[in-house]
């Protein structure tokens, strides 16, 4: 009896161990995190947007009042778990995390938020948080009286539409000297707090550090460390440019101490901030006024070569036309309308498609392969290529010289084989005269000539023998055709050669000098791959139009997403370099080559 209320009793403990071990429900909540709510005007702040215990949410829609921004760092949430046992219960809790950029652009109060989010079917609202924008406190006159300044500037301000125009940031940033002593710091990583400013056009950008002494008002003399970063940015659109607003916010020491590892530390420290206005530039379109016909957009100074091979054709056959193109900017420009060009239309076929060049050397280069549709000694028309000189301000037309070129008849004409007692052969005709005494007159041995020379087909070599000519022929034929193609149809061979050429690009990113700008060519070599895999005539593809297009080709949605949602935050790391510390570009580039391999699998 004693033994069974034992045993009762283990169980009941077993029973009620089990039970408090299994995990306990947990509450459900979407919410806005900030570490400060007052910012200054220009400054920049990290928001995160938590969904605690819910399904993974869709990325929100922002909506924001004017005077302040708020933008999305990457469309895919980040997703931790965690699991906790505290006096025998279980909780279990999965955290989505998306990462935010919020930019005061204009003094004031505002209200961030509630903001929506989508998880499973179920809407969930945050919380609201108020933020207060001021205004950055007026800078002393002289550099030398600041800790931290900036300073930036843009030449040329007016300029035409794909011309580019060099903007220049230079930012000074005090010696640390505390108590006559000066200390070596990195003032770049260790000083300038670059999550908190917004660096424009700058960002990702290589800079040159010097060493300069700048005078404050009482004319006393102070150490800077000064560095300028230089963009060449191309004008890619009509209309007015903006370079900045710049803002700079700095944790500058004022108490350092030893620790350790014998690097300094620092005690205390104080927010230090600067900022440059924005910088209008004008971009300005060819006038439409005068036009030619033959533009096809290009602007600049620009020369072009003409050339034709061969010289001379059978009806039929193709010759090459080479269009070289010289000048600058060269990237962008497209070559002459051959559609338009009357003379060339009437008396040459070829593929309707635009031309697409290749930069060789100092020249763009595009080619195609024209039909004559007639014989005899002619020549190829002048080629008509217009574009806008900038200096001159006016269209510039160019003309090529007409070049020889001989189309003879073809020559595929049957030959007949007759046996004829006629001694007057007909034209194209092969004849065999029957000579006295028959052939075997011809040969000493006749023996030789009635021994029996037939041999049976089942013999290995003699199959070969009949076999190998046709097979080389074959091959011969189809690798002609083959090479033909590829030279004619240019869509084919960018689709033949995408895998490639992008695997190739891929590898190259990750020799470039910077983390940031490894990420870009990454994106640039996947953008590429998909404009050459589908014959599109853009390189670049939006995040956007590259899901569109991946679905509109029967790829799976979620594929889709992930490469929009990659390409996305390519983009975005030009602007916030501390976006791709969570991943390596080495880790980028291989996901990048099993999207590639995924793609070129499909069926």
């Amino acid at each position: 009896m004693g033994n069974r209320q034992s045993t009762n009793l283990t169980i009941a403990v077993a029973v009620v161990s089990l039970l408090s071990l299994t995990p306990s429900a947990s509450a459900q909540s979407c919410e806005l995190r900030l570490d400060h709510t007052a910012l200054e005007l220009g400054e920049a702040a990290p928001v995160e947007l938590t969904c605690t215990n819910t399904a993974q949410p869709d990325a929100p829609t922002l909506k924001t009042p004017p005077g302040i921004e708020l933008r999305l760092l990457s469309p895919t949430p980040s997703q931790f778990s965690q699991t906790s046992i505290i006096n025998g219960r279980v909780s279990q809790s999965s955290t989505y995390r998306f990462n935010l950029q919020l930019t005061a652009l204009r003094e004031g109060t505002y209200s961030l938020g509630p903001i929506a989010l989508t998880a499973g079917g179920q809407t969930y609202n945050t919380n609201a948080v108020a933020i207060t924008v001021r205004k950055t406190e007026a800078a002393a006159a002289a550099k030398g009286d600041r800790v931290l300044f900036v300073e930036m500037s843009v030449s040329p301000t007016s300029l035409y539409v794909t011309e580019s125009y060099t903007a220049t940031l230079t930012i000074g940033i005090r010696k640390l000297v505390i108590e006559g002593r000066e200390y070596e710091v990195d003032m770049l990583r260790q000083v300038l707090d670059l999550n908190g400013s917004q660096l424009s056009v700058f960002a990702g950008g290589s800079a040159r550090q010097s060493e300069v002494m700048i005078a404050n008002s009482e004319d006393r003399s102070h150490k800077y460390v000064v560095y300028r970063v230089t963009q060449d940015i191309r004008a890619e659109q009509i209309g007015e440019a903006r370079v900045g607003p710049v803002f700079l916010k700095a944790n500058y020491p004022t108490a350092v101490r030893p620790v350790w590892t014998g690097r300094l530390e620092f005690s205390r420290t104080t927010k230090e901030t600067a900022r440059a206005d924005a910088i209008s530039v004008t971009v300005k379109g060819p006038p439409d006024r005068d036009r030619p016909e033959s533009f096809t957009g290009a602007i600049g100074r620009f020369t072009m070569d003409v050339s034709v091979k061969p010289s001379r054709v059978e009806q039929g056959q193709p010759v090459t036309l080479t269009v070289a193109i010289r000048g600058a900017p060269l990237e962008g420009v497209a070559g002459p309308d051959l559609a338009r060009q009357p003379e060339l239309v009437s008396r040459f076929d070829f593929a309707p498609e635009e031309l697409i060049g290749d930069v060789e050397g100092d020249a763009k280069v595009f080619r195609r392969a024209l039909f004559p549709k007639q014989t005899g000694e002619q020549t190829l028309p002048p080629i008509v290529w217009s574009y806008f000189d900038t200096q001159r301000g006016q269209y510039v037309t160019l003309t090529s010289q007409p070049l020889p070129l001989a189309v003879d008849p073809r020559s595929e004409v049957p030959s007949v084989v007759s046996l004829s007692p006629s001694t007057e052969p007909r034209e194209s005709e092969t004849t065999l005269t029957r000579m006295s005494g028959g052939i075997s007159p011809n040969y000493v041995d006749p023996d030789f000539v009635l021994a029996d020379h037939s041999f049976s087909l089942a013999s290995p070599a003699s199959v070969i023998t009949f076999a190998l000519p046709p097979m080389l022929c074959l091959v011969a034929t189809l690798s002609t055709r083959h090479r033909a193609r590829l030279r004619e149809d240019v869509s084919y061979a960018r689709r033949r050669h995408a895998a490639r050429v992008a695997r190739t690009a891929v590898r190259r990113a990750l020799t470039s000098g910077t983390p940031v700008e490894q990420w870009h060519k990454l994106g640039a070599a996947l953008s590429a791959y998909l404009s050459d895999h589908f014959g599109l005539a853009t390189v670049q593809l939006t995040p956007t139009e590259a899901r569109d297009l991946l679905a509109a080709q029967g790829f799976p949605i979620q594929l889709a997403d992930q490469i929009a949602a990659f390409l996305d935050r390519c983009d975005a790391i030009r602007y916030a370099s501390g976006l791709g510390q969570e991943t390596s570009p080495a880790s980028a580039a291989d996901t990048v080559l099993q999207w590639i391999t995924a793609i070129e699998n499909h069926r």
